[in-house]
């Protein structure tokens, strides 16, 4: 691997000004620290540190002693704070930076609404606008530029790192919104090449390695550059980050770093690509291709037939479809594609006929053992396809060897069919793996088994009896309903399936229908949940009610009789007690002297009572009611007028025996 460096790459004049004058100031007695970091690099700024300059974010930290400025330099406030504080300055401010500072101010002064082009959270341009006065405005963007209203004059500076290019495009913009523009075009030039050298160095190699600060912008639009140019790019901020995969099977590979990244960074990272490259290289001296030995390789190339492999040989080497997986498919493209990475077996390592003739399907039999093994170890589930269902259970496929899946371990529940498995990807627990007698034994319950022991968990943790959820039935037993409430199933038991009696629950739901229900306990010692249907729903008993008047007399049957009464059936669902002294007028011991089961009869409502749901009724008085009324009727149209009255005659007939 060629390992090239950017022309113009790491400290700038600036930066290294700055640097130096830190050292400077740690080799004289007295406290000194930092204004913030001195560069935007954590590696310098750690071993300044170690020499005992310190960072301060504000100056009334430093109660003494000398503050540096740094290289991005500060407003004028800061210089007036450090005198009052009798602190000693050392202005490590960019001379560029400071060109610009000095260029927003004069401009500021000449009566001039400034300007300043440049990244608005850079500490940079943080201290051109503290400069600039109170009414400068920060410009980032051409759609910013053209969203400024239209003043008489204008001055535009540019943070020193901005990119020529952009800086260009926004004063285009900004020349519309002004009779008087001024421009000092304040880009660093060492930036300017910097960035082309990148750019150029990036164009011509594979792989491109940024070194410099994650924070500092200048390294950040390095990597951009090199991006835009093709180049596949890796920012770091030291040699450590590094990693060698990076540089598998690349040709040219280059390096530049940002303003901010000193030499000796540079260097680490240098050496530590030159190290990957001698291991490389060693590593193709030890791959020797050997017939029997399994490589690994890249597909490059596949056909219906077959498929060309590179494995950093002299020739490529190619797999027969009948070599390439197990079970076999229909052409090559359905088992791997251009740019797998997979491992094969040498069959022949003669490549005077042109390529080398290579099996994945007998390397993956080799390896499928102890990756087999592995997983069973380790309770790690793997994936294998089903070839098709068997007696006794399903035929898969894992890793490239055969497998069994009992009619057992199919699923949770016994599947009559299994057939509807073929040609599925199942997720599976080698469960038994005997690589002398090429068994594998594999559960697919295993694995719902610990799914649903989750989802139990999380259920069981997340819900409260009272509170309402959705569902779906998913099947009907004699005694209720199951359904499936989000993994796990709950239980409508058949009295919470309705307010009316139901003898069956399919009267009430069917398989698949969604519902909603009501949990009424959640047991998580037992894994029952209970659930009810009707509870979501007003009892019906209370909409009858409030139709039923008390002191009307109404039809019913009689359901039943005990030893205090007989109950009425007045509506469907809803039944009444006759007491045993409503029953007749003459006195009764048992109600089956009164009345029989099925019987239908009148009963007069003598009240209703919502809050225990009881009805009282009376066939007594409903009786006595028809009979009032008959012999009413009859009187009012036989009166003779005699003298006589109703009461003489029929007077026995409105009398209640007590």
């Amino acid at each position: 691997m060629k390992i090239l460096l950017a022309e113009h790459r790491g400290f700038c004049y600036g930066v290294e000004r700055a640097v130096s004058m830190a050292r400077q100031c740690a080799a004289q007695p007295g406290k000194a620290a930092t204004l913030g970091p001195i560069i935007h690099n954590p590696q310098m700024v750690a071993r300044l540190a170690a020499q005992g300059i310190g960072v301060v974010d504000d100056l009334a930290a430093l109660d003494e002693g000398t503050v540096i400025i740094r290289s991005h330099g500060v407003g004028p406030a800061v210089y007036d704070q450090a005198a009052a504080q009798n602190l000693t300055v050392v202005d490590a401010t960019c001379p560029h930076v400071k060109k610009a500072q000095t260029a927003a101010h004069d401009l500021k002064d000449n009566g001039y609404r400034v300007i300043v082009v440049g990244e608005r959270g850079h500490p940079e341009v943080r201290s051109i606008v503290a400069w600039a006065g109170d009414d400068a405005v920060v410009v980032e963007t051409v759609d910013e530029a053209a969203a400024l209203p239209t003043v008489a004059r204008l001055g535009i500076v540019a943070q020193t790192t901005f990119p020529p290019g952009r800086f260009d495009a926004i004063v285009a913009v900004l020349n519309t919104k002004a009779a008087d523009v001024l421009v000092n075009r304040t880009i660093c030039t060492a930036t300017e090449l910097r960035q082309q050298a990148a750019a150029q160095l990036a164009a011509n190699v594979d792989v491109m390695v940024v070194v410099g600060g994650k924070g500092s912008a200048n390294t950040t639009r390095l990597a951009q550059l090199c991006r835009e140019a093709g180049s596949r790019v890796y920012h770091i901020e030291t040699a450590e980050e590094l990693d060698q995969e990076w540089f598998r099977g690349v040709a040219a590979a280059g390096i530049t770093a940002g303003a901010s990244t000193p030499d000796w960074v540079i260097e680490e990272v240098y050496q530590k690509m030159q190290e990957f490259d001698q291991a490389q290289e060693m590593e193709q001296e030890i791959n020797r291709i050997e017939k029997g030995s399994v490589v690994k390789g890249k597909v490059v190339r596949v056909r219906d037939d077959e498929v060309f492999v590179d494995i950093g040989y002299k020739a490529e080497g190619v797999i027969p479809l009948a070599e390439l997986a197990y079970p076999q498919p229909a052409k090559a493209d359905e088992a791997v594609k251009e740019g797998d990475e997979i491992e094969v077996l040498v069959l022949d390592a003669d490549s005077s006929e042109g390529a080398i003739k290579l099996s994945k399907v007998r390397a993956d039999n080799i390896i499928a053992w102890d990756k087999l093994a592995a997983a069973q170890n380790a309770g790690q589930p793997v994936e294998g396809k089903v070839l098709d269902a068997i007696k006794g259970g399903l035929s898969v496929a894992v890793f490239g060897v055969r497998g069994f899946v009992p009619a057992s371990q199919a699923d949770l529940r016994f599947v009559e069919d299994l057939k509807i498995f073929a040609g599925q990807t199942l997720s599976l627990l080698p469960i038994e793996v005997d690589k002398d007698k090429k068994r594998v034994v594999l559960s697919r319950r295993a694995i719902l088994e610990e799914e649903r022991r989750r989802r139990e968990e999380e259920i069981f943790a997340r819900l409260q009896p009272g509170e309402h959820i959705h569902g779906t039935v998913r099947r009907l037993a004699t005694f209720g309903a199951f359904v499936d409430i989000g993994g796990i199933d709950g239980l409508i038991h058949i009295s919470d399936l309705s307010w009316n009696r139901v003898k069956t629950a399919s009267e009430v739901v069917n398989v698949g229908d969604e519902v909603d229900v009501i949990i009424l306990k959640l047991d998580p010692q037992t894994k029952k949940i209970s659930l009810s249907l009707k509870a979501v729903q007003r009892d019906p008993w209370f909409d009858i009610a409030d139709s039923l008047k008390v002191g009307a007399i109404i039809p019913g049957k009689v359901t039943k009789t005990s030893k205090f009464g007989a109950f009425v059936e007045v509506a469907p669902g809803v039944e009444g007690l006759v007491h045993i002294s409503e029953l007749d007028d003459r006195r009764v011991e048992r109600a089956e002297e009164a009345v029989s089961a099925g019987q239908e009869v009148n009963v007069k409502i003598l009240g209703v009572d919502k809050k225990s749901k009881r009805i009282s009724l009376s066939i007594a008085q409903a009786k006595h009611e028809r009979e009032r009324a008959e012999y009413s009727q009859y009187i009012q149209q036989n009166s003779s007028g005699l003298g006589v009255t109703i009461g003489d005659k029929l007077g026995h007939l409105f009398k209640r025996e007590d």
